[in-house]
């Protein structure tokens, strides 16, 4: 994809329709006449809303602070958790996309760059990696960490609950380290979702220490320390066509990561096939239905 491909592929993350490129290559228009700025190094300023919520401008903000010692401080936390292996895991986490060469991958919350020099290896020769971020100086100290010579690499800020890319657009979907704090969360799940193609994997991880670890004495010094590690995996954001979810415990099982497939539609239990054998009807429905009235009497 490149990157004329990658511009005329965007769409407004307000309401999905396409974005006119001005003569000058410096603005992408919606039909409504909002404008997003094409910045230094290519980078599209794809954010929307442009007044971001409060707890996604207060992440913005915290981010843009600590670009330059983000990678220092992450490799810390994670030695900190069992003296964990970050590049084991890391690989361990972009191996469940199962990527090939010339897949079209999308990572929402790029940061630095770490596990996305992973997905453009995986993915070269003749793939395509789209690399978002809510905040700019992480996305920049990427650009220019990041370069191929047989991955086409395109930047964008974006809001990871409001994507600016049409349904089915990418093989698979990477995001690690941030949807706890999302504002929208469940709106986010089904973005990412919905910006698959059926049958691409969607693998989405952060914090959150084992249920049966919390009262172990250093986890539960961990919990004080640091709130983010308190929260509970997000399993009722998932969407419903989230086919053979997994979810699996990282990093001293302080993190979790989940991989599912995106499927055409949500699956259906068939609660009208008869039960074989039987010499009346018999079927989950049936067995409902007689169990509501037995609450009834």
């Amino acid at each position: 994809m490149t990157h004329q491909d990658f511009l005329r592929s965007l769409v407004d993350p307000k309401d999905r329709t396409p974005l006119t490129l001005s003569d000058d290559g410096k603005t992408l228009s919606s039909q409504a006449g909002t404008t997003y700025d094409v910045l230094e190094g290519g980078i599209i300023n794809g954010l929307y809303p442009k007044d971001l919520l409060a707890e996604d401008a207060r992440e913005q903000y915290l981010y843009d602070q600590a670009y330059l010692r983000y990678d220092r401080g992450v490799s810390w936390v994670f030695q900190t958790l069992n003296d964990s292996d970050e590049a084991a895991t890391r690989q361990f986490m972009i191996g469940l996309m199962e990527l090939k060469p010339g897949m079209t991958v999308l990572e929402v919350g790029a940061g630095t760059g770490k596990d996305s020099a992973l997905i453009i290896d995986q993915v070269a020769p003749g793939g395509t990696a789209v690399l978002s971020d809510l905040s700019p100086n992480m996305l920049r100290l990427a650009t220019e960490k990041l370069k191929s010579e047989t991955v086409d690499i395109h930047f964008l800020l974006a809001n990871g609950s409001y994507l600016p890319f049409a349904d089915d657009t990418f093989d698979a979907l990477f995001h690690f380290g941030g949807i706890n704090t999302f504002s929208e969360r469940k709106q986010a799940f089904e973005e990412i979702t919905r910006v698959v193609k059926p049958g691409g994997k969607v693998v989405v991880g952060d914090e959150s220490v084992a249920p049966w670890l919390r009262n172990r004495p250093t986890y539960a010094t961990l919990l004080k320390a640091n709130p983010l590690f308190r929260a509970e995996v997000p399993l009722e954001d998932v969407p419903a066509n989230a086919l053979d979810f997994k979810l699996h415990w990282i990093f001293g099982n302080a993190f979790y990561v989940m991989e599912y497939k995106v499927g055409a539609k949500a699956p259906e239990v068939l609660i009208d096939l008869p039960m074989p054998g039987k010499d009346f009807v018999d079927n989950w429905r049936v067995r409902a239905e007689a169990s509501d009235r037995e609450k009834a009497e």
